[in-house]
């Protein structure tokens, strides 16, 4: 018995001298920071807010809090600086919307190289709309294991916000405005997270994951409101994406809310096993949600695109782009526009696929062109369509029947309101066949059609 009371006279002690600990911490701390127990004193260190350069003093400071392991905490102000390197552990705080750093000259105005973990946490950063190239950022890091970015603002990136090369970690509620290039880029990344984040008027790109070659990346992109991607510096299609993957493999797209991008609102370039899912895209410029090129697997599923040149795109068989599914999407006010590089117009397309493709329990209405299209030219195998709705488009559904295309299925869709036909074959894009959705396929080799509803 009197083990057990001398054990809890021991307990007692050291709750009672980590209390006492605790309240010393918060007694020195500024008011500010009377929540970050146990931070150094950016000012006590010699950084502090005003006209005069304050690069040296606050890399000194970031050397110190990361050898002691102790976060460093500015209070609120404008601290002028560039070029910054954070070392190893550092952590860097300060007052959401009250402590500011301003890019004072060129160059990155934080950078970390080989580091296991940086964070930034409620701070802003402004790079001043100082110039650079796409892989020049406000924050630049490189062989960095862990980036954590948690309420931390960028405004005037004179090029991109964040770039991250062969690095991993994780930017959450944050926010990203009007980047001369993109909000994130991420090359031959780690595994990066991006949730819960506000990104407006990226001028070229939103979210960008590449890799030099294809493999595996890990990354996920979810629940952040990003609008007004525009493409500053044109091209067919590297501009202009919200979010654009690029060799990039099994990455997760879901429940973004996309808003008025340029061209596409999900671009999916040579990315296997890509998941697009649960996304509201409102008026995108060019096709909406693209799997393209040498990709392998794609499921896009339960996400609503209103206003697009297309909606959905499952493409390029004829560059090895094959396997996915198309399932449970809202499609609809999809219009026709210039073609990118020729003459003439094209797109207002609702669904398009290629090889290897179920198309299953969507909805597409109001579509300029046609609802739902399977192959173009020779470019078609195994497609199956079916259990949709369509309604209101000027071909309810599409499917190519030159030689040498492979098998398709065309089953238990509903097709109304179609102003030219319900099902009809086309040789390119010119209509070959009467209304198969009336006369069945017509005895074309490899080709079902039967038991679609007309009206």
């Amino acid at each position: 018995m009197q083990d057990e009371i001398e054990d809890l006279r021991a307990v007692s002690r050291r709750r009672f001298m980590a209390a006492t600990a605790s309240f010393a911490a918060l007694a020195v701390a500024p008011a500010w920071a009377q929540g970050i127990v146990g931070a150094l004193d950016g000012a006590a260190l010699g950084v502090k807010p005003g006209d005069a350069d304050q690069s040296r003093a606050l890399a000194r400071a970031l050397e110190r809090s990361a050898r002691e392991r102790r976060p460093l905490a500015l209070g609120p102000g404008v601290y002028r600086v560039a070029n910054v390197t954070m070392p190893d552990g550092a952590v860097l705080m300060g007052v959401p919307d009250a402590t500011r750093l301003e890019l004072s000259g060129s160059g990155a105005l934080l950078s970390a190289r080989g580091a296991r973990r940086i964070a930034l946490r409620g701070i802003t950063l402004d790079g001043a709309n100082i110039p650079g190239d796409e892989r020049a950022g406000v924050i630049e890091v490189q062989d960095v294991a862990a980036l954590t970015l948690d309420e931390v603002t960028i405004v005037g990136a004179g090029a991109s916000a964040v770039v991250m090369s062969r690095s991993g970690g994780t930017v959450r509620n944050s926010r990203f405005e009007n980047a001369r290039q993109s909000a994130l880029f991420s090359m031959d990344g780690k595994g990066v997270s991006v949730t819960d984040c506000v990104i407006l008027g990226c001028r070229n790109n939103g979210i960008l994951i590449r890799r030099t070659d294809k493999g595996d990346e890990s990354s996920m992109v979810s629940r952040n409101r990003i609008e007004d991607t525009g493409a500053l510096d044109g091209g067919l299609g590297w501009n202009g994406n919200a979010i654009n993957i690029s060799k990039a493999a099994g990455v997760v797209v879901s429940g973004n809310a996309i808003r008025r991008s340029a061209f596409t609102a999900v671009r999916a370039h040579q990315a296997d096993d890509v998941i697009i899912s649960d996304n509201l895209c409102l008026d995108s410029g060019e096709t909406c949600l693209y799997a393209e090129f040498g990709f392998s697997g794609a499921v896009i599923s339960g996400n609503l695109v209103d206003g697009a040149a297309s909606g959905i795109a499952v493409a390029n068989f004829n560059e090895g782009g094959r396997l996915g599914t198309v399932v449970g999407n809202v499609v609809r006010n999809l219009f026709r526009r210039r073609k990118l590089d020729g003459p003439g117009e094209s797109y207002g397309q609702g669904i398009g696929v290629e090889a290897d493709v179920a198309v299953t329990g969507n909805v597409v209405e109001n579509a300029a062109t046609v609802g739902i299209t399977a192959g173009w030219g020779p470019y078609l195998r195994d497609v199956t369509i079916s259990g949709n709705v369509v309604r209101g488009c000027d071909v309810g559904i599409s499917v190519s029947v030159v030689e040498g295309v492979g098998p398709a299925t065309i089953v238990g869709n509903t097709v109304t309101g179609s102003r030219r036909g319900g099902v009809l074959g086309y040789r390119w894009d010119q209509v070959s066949t009467p209304d198969l959705a009336v006369g069945g396929s017509g005895g074309l080799p490899g080709l079902t059609v039967s038991q679609n509803t007309l009206r």
